[in-house]
C-alpha cells in the first residue's frame, strides 16, 4: 500500500474525526468484515479492477523479527550441554546436521510463531487515528462487482450456545461477484500476515463457480451464510432450545458444515441460483473448500429481477437460517426457505422437489403511491435487510420512506404474526403483509438561500407551540423552533446497514442502522429504543437522540459520490475499556476513496491519563504552608506571588476552584 493510501486526509469533527484515504484503484464495492483479527485488527475488503484487497488496520503492530514460541526445553537442553564443550557441540551439530534432517524440518513447521507486539501501539498525539499494518492483494483477473460476508454477531452480543462455524474463527471467508459471470468464493487466514512474509506464501483459496445459466448475463447480488447436514428438523429446534441453556458458545467441529452462496441475475424473468459447498478438514487440521465435485444449485425462476438478496442473520441450527430475503424494486419483498438439506431419494416426489427448490413463505408489500399519469402503483423499493435478529424485515422506498414489517411479532407491543416461532414457521406457504410496526421518512439536506421576502414569509409559517397534555400524541416536534423540514428527493440508491449493538443479556436484540438514501445518510443509533417510542401510550417519553432518524451531515466527500455504508467495528485497545466508547464506526465508501468516521484517539488518551491524587494533596498543603509563613512574616516574593494567584482563582465566578478552609492563627 502507498504511503498516499496509508496516510489519510484527516478533518476534526463534533463526534470525533474524519479519516479519508486515496485509494490508486476503482472501487466497486467495500465491506468490513464482521469479526476483529487476532491482534485486534478492522479487516477492510474491497474490489477494484483486476480483483480484491483486504486491509487490516488498527491493532497490535508487527514485532520486527518473528520469535518462536513453542521451544521448550528439548532445544533449550541441548543448547545448555552443547555449550559445555567447544569441541563436542561441533561434533554434535554435524551428526544433528546429517541424520535428523526429515525431523528437524517437521518441528520447524508445526512450530508456531509470535509476530505481534505483546502490548498495543503507543499513541501519537500527531496522528490520533489508527494505523494500517498490512493489505494483501489477490489478482482475480477481472472486475469484482460485488462482494457477500458471513453474518457473525459481536463477541458481546453472542448468546449462550451461539454456533460458529470453526473455519471462521482462523479464517476469511468472503464471496465474490465478478465482471466475467463467474462466482469465487475465497479463503485466506483471518491474522494478518508478517512484512516479511510473501503473498504466495500464504495459504490463499479461490473456488470458481457459475453465477449465471447462460453464462452471459452478469450477477446483480450475492449473499452466503453457514448450515450443517440436519436429519430431523424437529431434533434441531430441540437442540437450538437446549444450547441457548448452555453455559458456553458452541462451536461445533464434528458435524459437516456447508457454505450456502446465494447469487441472482436478470436472465429471463429472473433467475436465483443456490450453490451448497462442503467444508473440508485436511490432515492439519486446517479446514478447506473444495476445488471440483461442486454439487450443481439450486435453481429458482423469480416473477421479475430482483433487486438485491440477503440470507437470515440467525445461525444454525435455527430454523430460520437458510431463509432468503428477495426484495423486488416494483414494490414487494419476498421471504424464502432454502432447502437445509442437500441429501434426497431417488425417485421425489412432487413436494419433495418443490421443498428441495426452496419454498415461498412470504410476501410483504408497501404502501401504495400516485403517479403523475394518475395510475396507482405500489411504491418503488430500493433495500430490504433483516432486523431484529432475523424476525422483523426493514425496507427503504424511493420516496424516502422507510418501515419495520414485523413478521414474527416479536417486536414491542406487537401482536403475533405470520411467521410466530420456529416452530410454526413451516406450516406457512404463502401469505401476505402490509402493516408497518414502525415507520418514518428521510428528511433533506438543508434548504437553498431565500430572497428576503421569501425567509421572512417561511419565518411566519413556522410551527407554533403544541402544549403537552395527556390526551395529546407524545411525538417529538423537530420543527416547534426551526420550522418545517424538506422531506427528501426521490432516489433509486440506497441501502441499509444494520449491527446489534446490545448485550446477549437484553431480551430483545437492539440494533444501530444506517440509511443512505441517495446523497443523505441517517443514523438510528437504537431501533428498539425508537420502536418502543412509537407504540407506548403512557410513561415517560425518551426525547433522546437514541429514539430518532438523525441525518449525519458534515462529511466531506471531496466531490465524489457515495456507493456505500457499512457499520465497522473498532479495532481492539486495552485502554478503551469505559463503556461510553463506541464498538463501531462508520465506513462510507465513494469511488476512489474509503471514508472512515471514526474516534479521535488524542481525547482517548487524555481520558484515560487519568491524574495523580498526590498533586492536590501537595498544592493544599503548599498553600497552607505559604499562609503560616505569611503570619509569621517570613514568605519571600515567590511565596507572595503563590498567594495572590491563589486569591484571584478562588474570586473568578466561573472558576471551578473551592477556597481551601484554613484556622485562623493569631500571634
Amino acid at each position: 500500500m502507498s504511503s498516499s493510501s496509508k496516510t489519510p486526509i484527516v478533518r476534526r469533527r463534533d463526534d470525533g474525526i474524519q479519516l479519508s484515504y486515496t485509494l490508486p484503484h476503482r472501487v466497486f464495492a467495500a465491506r468490513p468484515y464482521p469479526v476483529l483479527a487476532p491482534n485486534g485488527s478492522t479487516i477492510i475488503v474491497y474490489g477494484h479492477d483486476n480483483g480484491i484487497r483486504i486491509v487490516w488496520r488498527g491493532g497490535r503492530s508487527f514485532l520486527s523479527s518473528p520469535r518462536q514460541k513453542n521451544l521448550h526445553g528439548v532445544h533449550q537442553t541441548n543448547n545448555s550441554s552443547k555449550a559445555q564443550n567447544d569441541d563436542d557441540s561441533i561434533m554434535i551439530i554435524d551428526s544433528d546436521d546429517e541424520e535428523p534432517a526429515p525431523a528437524t524440518s517437521s518441528i520447524q513447521n508445526n512450530a508456531e510463531f509470535e509476530i505481534f507486539e505483546d502490548e498495543d501501539t503507543e499513541l501519537d498525539p500527531s496522528h490520533p487515528y489508527e494505523p494500517i499494518l498490512r493489505h494483501v492483494d489477490i489478482p482475480l483477473g477481472t472486475r469484482v462487482l460485488e462482494l457477500a460476508m458471513p453474518s457473525l454477531l459481536p463477541e458481546k452480543a453472542r448468546f449462550l450456545g451461539y454456533t460458529v462455524p470453526p473455519i471462521l474463527t482462523t479464517s476469511i471467508v468472503i464471496s465474490v461477484v465478478c465482471a466475467d459471470s463467474k462466482l469465487r468464493v475465497v479463503t485466506l487466514p483471518l491474522a494478518p500476515p508478517h512484512p516479511s512474509t510473501k503473498v504466495s506464501d500464504l495459504n490463499i483459496k479461490t473456488l470458481t463457480l457459475n453465477a449465471t445459466i447462460s453464462h452471459n448475463e452478469i450477477p446483480k447480488g450475492v449473499s452466503i451464510t453457514f448450515t450443517s447436514e440436519s436429519g430431523d428438523k424437529n431434533e434441531d429446534l430441540g437442540r437450538s432450545r437446549s444450547r441457548q441453556k448452555s453455559s458456553q458458545p458452541t462451536i461445533k467441529a464434528a458435524a459437516q458444515w456447508n457454505l450456502l452462496v446465494a447469487t441472482h441475475a436478470a436472465e429471463a424473468s429472473g433467475t436465483l441460483l443456490v450453490y451448497r459447498v462442503p467444508i473440508g478438514q485436511s490432515t492439519d487440521g486446517s479446514f478447506t473448500l473444495p476445488t471440483k465435485d461442486v454439487q450443481s444449485p439450486q435453481k429458482l425462476s423469480l416473477p421479475a429481477p430482483a433487486s438485491n438478496i440477503s440470507f437470515n442473520p440467525s445461525p444454525y441450527p435455527s430454523a430460520r437460517h437458510t431463509h432468503l430475503l428477495v426484495s423486488f424494486p416494483d414494490g414487494y419483498v419476498k421471504i424464502l426457505a432454502c432447502s437445509a438439506s442437500s441429501k434426497g431419494s431417488k425417485n421425489p416426489s412432487a413436494n419433495e422437489t418443490s421443498e428441495r427448490e426452496g419454498k415461498w413463505l412470504l410476501t410483504l408489500y408497501p404502501g401504495f403511491q400516485q403517479s403523475p399519469s394518475a395510475l396507482v402503483r405500489r411504491k418503488m423499493i430500493i433495500d430490504a435487510a433483516w432486523v431484529l435478529s432475523g424476525k422483523a424485515v426493514m425496507v427503504l422506498l424511493a420516496d424516502g420512506e422507510w418501515g419495520v414489517w414485523d413478521i414474527e411479532g416479536a417486536g414491542p407491543g406487537a401482536e403475533p404474526g405470520p411467521l410466530i416461532g420456529q416452530s410454526s414457521v413451516h406450516g406457512v406457504t404463502g401469505g401476505s403483509l402490509t402493516t408497518y410496526s414502525v415507520s418514518g421518512r428521510i428528511i433533506g439536506g438543508s434548504q437553498p438561500n431565500k430572497s428576503p421576502t421569501t425567509s421572512s414569509d417561511s419565518s411566519e409559517q413556522r410551527g407554533k407551540f403544541a402544549p403537552m397534555t395527556p390526551s395529546s400524541r407524545r411525538v417529538r416536534e423537530d420543527t416547534l423552533f426551526k420550522g418545517a423540514q424538506p422531506l427528501a428527493a426521490p432516489s433509486f440508491e440506497g441501502e441499509i446497514a444494520v449491527v446489534q449493538v446490545n448485550s446477549s443479556r437484553a431480551a430483545l436484540a437492539d440494533e444501530s442502522i444506517l440509511i443512505r438514501h441517495g446523497n443523505q445518510i441517517a443514523t438510528i443509533p437504537s431501533l428498539l429504543s425508537l420502536w418502543r417510542n412509537s407504540v407506548k401510550a403512557s410513561g415517560t417519553f425518551d426525547a433522546s437522540n437514541r429514539c430518532r432518524v438523525s441525518p449525519l451531515g458534515n462529511i466531506n466527500l471531496l466531490g465524489e459520490r457515495i456507493n456505500g455504508i457499512a457499520h465497522l467495528p473498532s479495532p481492539f485497545r486495552t485502554e478503551n475499556d469505559s463503556d461510553d466508547q463506541k464498538d463501531y464506526e462508520i465506513l462510507i465508501v465513494a469511488e476512489h476513496r474509503l471514508i472512515i468516521l471514526g474516534r479521535d484517539l488524542s481525547k482517548l488518551s487524555t481520558v484515560t491519563a487519568k491524574p495523580e491524587p498526590h498533586v492536590s494533596i501537595n498544592l493544599q498543603s503548599s498553600a497552607e504552608n505559604d499562609q503560616l509563613m505569611l503570619s509569621q512574616g517570613q514568605l519571600d516574593v515567590d511565596g507572595m506571588d503563590r498567594v495572590l494567584t491563589n486569591m484571584s482563582g478562588a474570586l473568578q465566578p466561573n472558576g471551578f476552584r473551592s477556597p481551601i478552609k484554613r484556622a485562623r492563627i493569631f500571634s
